[in-house]
């Protein structure tokens, strides 16, 4: 019997990479042989994932987190001078601590710097994964600091964020255009949602990132002043562009100026994989995240690891289950474990994260 471990990280506690080897550790013990990959859908673990996956080396740089403080982090480069990028490890949310989370001040102005340093070292073709952002600026910070300038009137505006995007009357692209012309952008995430709208980026995403009810009409209002002035400039509106209001509208900024090509994050990691030719040489499949609920059904890491697992036995792991024994059995799903409640209240899991990950993995059986 031969298991394939290829799971989502349990956001803010375990990462993918870390629950596969607790995972191949714990079989190991009752004589099952194990398997693991990381995935990821170009959020957390992105980087993880592709040093496991390829062969690439770290290229270390500082650049500003979401608030503007230096911070000491790296991106991966192969020698087919491919980047690989994960916007988390810059604008991320888990940068900050909870009070400081705050839509009209973060900035993805680090990952215009990640990238800004990756081309000046030579970069051809960057693939950024922009998921488990801090940020909802349009990706304006990102964008000054690979050269744009923004301007209110004849003031210049610095350090853009969102609370800015309503102030501005025009906005220099010749540099960065200039400065990326060459370069090939590919752009991973699994949300499909526009800039703008009640489907789009504020609207969906900005409360996690330390919005207010009362604050949504007015982080909109910016948003859309900014993609009127954008549209303005490029003479063509991708506002409504699938992808462009993933990680607070940084998508936008890509696929406006950069003309970025965008793939399902997942996929893209499990085709670097071959994951349809080596799913065959198992017999069970773990998979699972952080909260399994039923958008984990239509689209995330799981709903891609079970489309491609054809045939194959699925179990689930997690921390939190929300799915019904309806929707397990509908979906296919031998077995859904989770750690809360059975092993312990989620306040307590939090706090140890690989205790009782390894302890739902003793209780896993395969038939």
């Amino acid at each position: 019997m031969k298991v394939l471990a290829i799971i989502d990280s349990f956001k803010g506690t375990l990462t993918s990479k870390e629950l596969g080897e607790i995972t191949k550790k714990q079989l190991a013990k009752r004589a099952i042989d194990c398997d693991y990959f990381p995935i990821s859908d170009g959020g957390d673990g992105f980087l993880e994932c592709i040093e496991h996956l390829t062969q690439t080396n770290r290229v270390n740089c500082t650049v500003y987190d979401p608030l503007f403080r230096n911070i000491e982090t790296y991106y991966l480069k192969d020698q087919e001078n491919t980047v690989y990028i994960e916007m988390a490890l810059a604008s991320g949310i888990n940068l900050l601590q909870p009070q400081e989370l705050n839509p009209y001040q973060t900035s993805t102005y680090g990952t215009g710097q990640f990238i800004k340093h990756a081309i000046e070292n030579g970069a051809k073709k960057i693939v950024v994964g922009i998921g488990g952002s801090a940020t909802n600026d349009g990706g304006a910070g990102m964008l000054e600091a690979m050269g744009a300038t923004f301007f209110h009137g004849n003031l210049r505006l610095t350090r853009m964020n969102c609370q800015k995007l309503d102030l501005i009357t025009d906005i220099d692209v010749t540099p960065l255009m200039e400065f990326t012309k060459q370069i090939e952008f590919i752009v991973l995430n699994d949300v499909k949602n526009p800039l703008l709208g009640t489907a789009g980026a504020t609207y969906i995403y900005s409360k996690q990132k330390g919005s207010q009810a009362h604050d949504l009409p007015i982080l909109e209002a910016k948003m859309q002043h900014y993609a009127t002035i954008c549209r303005q400039i490029v003479h063509d509106d991708h506002s409504q562009f699938p992808g462009t209001g993933a990680a607070g509208g940084l998508g936008f900024a890509f696929k406006t100026f950069m003309s970025a090509i965008f793939y399902q994050g997942t996929g893209y990691v499990l085709n670097i994989m071959n994951f349809k030719a080596i799913v065959d040489n198992y017999d069970y499949i773990i998979t699972g995240e952080g909260k399994i609920d039923s958008q984990s059904l239509l689209g995330k890491v799981v709903f891609a690891i079970k489309s491609q697992a054809i045939n194959k036995k699925v179990i689930l792991v997690c921390a939190i289950n929300e799915l019904t024994a309806q929707q397990i059995q509908a979906n296919d799903i031998e077995k859904v474990y989770a750690i809360v409640p059975q092993f312990a209240s989620a306040k307590e899991s939090l706090k140890r994260p690989h205790h009782y990950y390894n302890i739902l993995c003793e209780h896993i059986r395969l038939i």
